[in-house]
């Protein structure tokens, strides 16, 4: 029930393995195709199924990393649980690289899924699917995913793959273990209380792929959608769930008041919307205009006690809203903590706090 694996390892490849085994590694985010789990593991990512799952650190016990001196240090045990000493394997997880170089990872499984049912509901208001996604959460159905695409993420889903969904709101959704058949019930029961306009489910593999297709294409739908725009920025704020509806409420208003279209998707179950600004890249007042119509978003995600980012980390771009989110004195013990571990400032600077002041 345990795998060790190097960095450099992609997703999809570990668990086409551990499939012969009948385990898998839950929580990949949906880049887990080509994503390698270094990558995942810097930062924390997560992704469909963290509604279920948790993130991927959630499933690490263990880590080897290189320190910025060059020694070695060896993180965590076999054990499913410790409480000895410092959580170092916790701190290297989501640091971007920032303090240490990972170069092993222990990583928990679970057997895969007996059952698994899914599809897919469209309702007729941004506000009905929202509401309906809040309420299956706090009904305690145990769904593996929720996600949301908003009307205009669905009108350009519809553009690259050809899909008959209309453009309304729709939600997808993942149903895994024994017992999915009740738990489908109690999801459609939800959905309905909410006006779905039309619920359909499979528990066949390749009918569920045709159901969902339109929401994984998403990143491909997004780039192709106008040629004379480009994505400029793509955004990953996430709200506790009661406040899932008003941020994606909030994403509408921003996009009427700034002029420019902003598709709302994400995953929703765990609260987490994603959001894309697509502009003229040859202007550059529209492209001004989109960064600060990203900022609204994010403030308003602070406000509602969320983040600024849910999986996609810091990075170079969010330094200065670290500083909004956490707080001057957690800002400051990270930098103690960064100026520790790395003195010289060599593991991948410009990421994370360079910019703001120690």
């Amino acid at each position: 029930m345990q795998v060790d694996v190097e960095p450099g390892v992609v997703g999809d490849d570990l668990n086409e393995e551990l499939a012969d085994r009948g385990l898998h590694f839950p929580s990949f985010p949906q880049s887990a195709a080509f994503s390698t789990i270094g990558g995942m593991l810097a930062t924390d990512a997560s992704g469909t199924k963290t509604v279920k799952y948790g993130e991927v650190g959630d499933w690490v016990l263990g880590l080897e990393v290189v320190r910025a001196d060059g020694s070695v240090v060896e993180t965590g045990t076999r054990a499913r649980k410790s409480s000895a000493g410092y959580n170092l394997t916790e701190l290297f997880v989501g640091s971007e690289g920032t303090l240490g170089v990972i170069t092993r990872a222990t990583l928990d499984l679970t057997a895969l899924p007996a059952e698994t049912v899914g599809g897919r509901a469209t309702f007729a208001t941004l506000d009905a699917a929202t509401d309906a996604i809040t309420d299956v959460v706090r009904s305690g159905i145990d769904v593996a995913t929720l996600e949301l695409i908003d009307p205009l993420t669905a009108e350009m889903a519809n553009a690259y793959t050809g899909s008959d969904l209309p453009a309304t709101p729709a939600v997808f959704f993942e149903i895994h273990g024994r017992g999915a058949a009740a738990e489908l019930d109690a999801v459609t029961e939800r959905f309905e209380a909410h006006d779905a306009t039309r619920i359909e489910s499979t528990a066949n593999e390749e009918e569920m792929a045709e159901l969902w297709r339109a929401r994984r294409e998403i990143g491909h739908a997004l780039k192709e959608w106008d040629p004379d725009r480009a994505l400029e920025v793509v955004g990953d704020v996430t709200v506790p769930i009661g406040s899932y509806p008003s941020i994606v409420a909030f994403i509408g208003e921003v996009s009427e008041e700034y002029g420019l279209p902003i598709p709302a998707f994400g995953h929703a179950g765990d609260g987490n919307a994603h959001y894309a600004l697509l502009c003229d890249p040859g202007d550059p007042e529209e492209r001004t205009r989109a960064h600060a119509a990203s900022e609204r978003i994010i403030e308003r995600a602070i406000d509602l006690g969320g983040t600024c980012t849910g999986e996609h980390g810091i990075g170079a771009d969010k330094r200065s809203q670290l500083r909004a989110e956490a707080g001057d004195e957690a800002v400051r013990t990270m930098r103690d903590v960064k100026e520790a571990l790395d003195p010289n400032g060599i593991l991948n600077p410009g990421t994370v706090l360079d910019d703001v002041d120690g």
